[in-house]
């Protein structure tokens, strides 16, 4: 934690905020809980994790910690609360509106804020800070992400949209299952064009709007540490050609502690695990339609996946990796 980080699509962690509580699956493996309880022994983090897991207690950090990133002159790409989520419910708007004095003054750096309650940063950019900094637009260098690890969590995007970011985004990690980024929400928007659609019943015609889009960033990555649930090679494949299809950058961060079985798997001489075969996962994967001349139907196919540990999954995808990355 600090000025360098080795998170694929950062540069550096800034954690104003430390301590969490869980909010949905993405959070069951959290590694900042897990940290945070080895962490302890610092007054920073003294009583936010116990056991590995989260006490609730948040703590704010004015002063040195918040003031940090401006001594820090090389320009960078700064993670906001990696250790936390800003928009906790524990955390007073007025903390936020100093954080984001802070990241406005700091306008060399890039701020990647990602939360969880997309809500509260909706409620904050809509009516706290307006008020806070009342000639101020949402500071150009601040992006805003939210995590979503499968479809029953995608309608975060819809309050994400309300936040005027440059850059909005997405962090599918770890992704728990299938996620289509078209359809969202009860309006079934398009969170990579803005376009949405709905039925005119006087006219019968279906209508179509065009918006901006929800988010221009999306990231996706499985899971690792203990525990660790296998991501579906088609879940990460359908979410990559969605972002291919509306040229929206698409950032693979890894495999986590599964990959995809390949023959040369077979082969257990060099296993991290010890001497027994490497474990394996069955993983359903999305349902996908098909045509025949005897109608329509959908049908679910399952694939192998093996663990052999995060460094060695790697983060390529089909033959290569993908590191790309908004174009601000």
């Amino acid at each position: 934690m600090g000025d360098k980080s080795k998170i694929q699509w950062t540069d550096a962690t800034w954690n104003p905020v430390t301590g969490c509580t869980q909010v949905s699956p993405g959070c069951d493996h959290c590694y900042a809980e897990k940290m945070s309880n080895r962490l302890s022994h610092l007054p920073k983090y003294a009583g936010v994790s116990e056991h590995g897991r989260w006490t609730g207690r948040v703590i704010v950090h004015p002063g040195e910690v918040l003031s940090q990133p401006l001594r820090w002159q090389k320009p960078r790409r700064i993670f906001v609360c990696s250790m936390s989520d800003l928009f906790h419910s524990s955390v007073p708007f007025d903390f936020i509106s100093q954080v984001f004095d802070v990241m406005a003054m700091a306008d060399w750096h890039t701020f990647q804020v990602l939360t969880k309650r997309p809500g509260r940063m909706a409620h904050f950019a809509e009516k706290v800070w307006p008020c806070h900094r009342p000639e101020g637009e949402w500071p150009k260098n601040v992006w805003a992400g939210t995590s979503v690890e499968s479809q029953k969590y995608a309608p975060r995007l819809d309050m994400l949209a309300r936040v005027p970011a440059q850059v909005r985004f997405v962090s599918a990690e770890p992704l728990l299952g299938p996620l289509d980024l078209t359809h969202i929400g009860k309006q079934g928007i398009n969170a990579l064009t803005g376009e949405w659609s709905h039925y005119h019943e006087e006219t019968g015609d279906v209508c179509t709007h065009w918006e901006e889009p929800l988010i221009n960033w999306c990231i996706v990555g499985g899971e690792s540490g203990p525990g660790a649930r296998p991501m579906h090679p088609q879940w990460g494949r359908d979410i990559r050609d969605q972002c291919q299809q509306f040229g929206v950058p698409f950032f693979f961060k890894q495999w986590g502690e599964y990959r995809p079985l390949e023959h040369s798997d077979l082969d257990f001489s060099q296993n991290e695990f010890g001497d027994c075969p490497y474990p394996l996962r069955e993983v359903d994967s999305i349902p996908r339609l098909y045509s025949t001349s005897h109608g329509t139907g959908y049908i679910t196919t399952r694939t192998l996946m093996i663990r052999v540990g995060k460094k060695a999954a790697g983060a390529v995808l089909d033959g290569r990796e993908w590191q790309e990355m908004p174009n601000v």
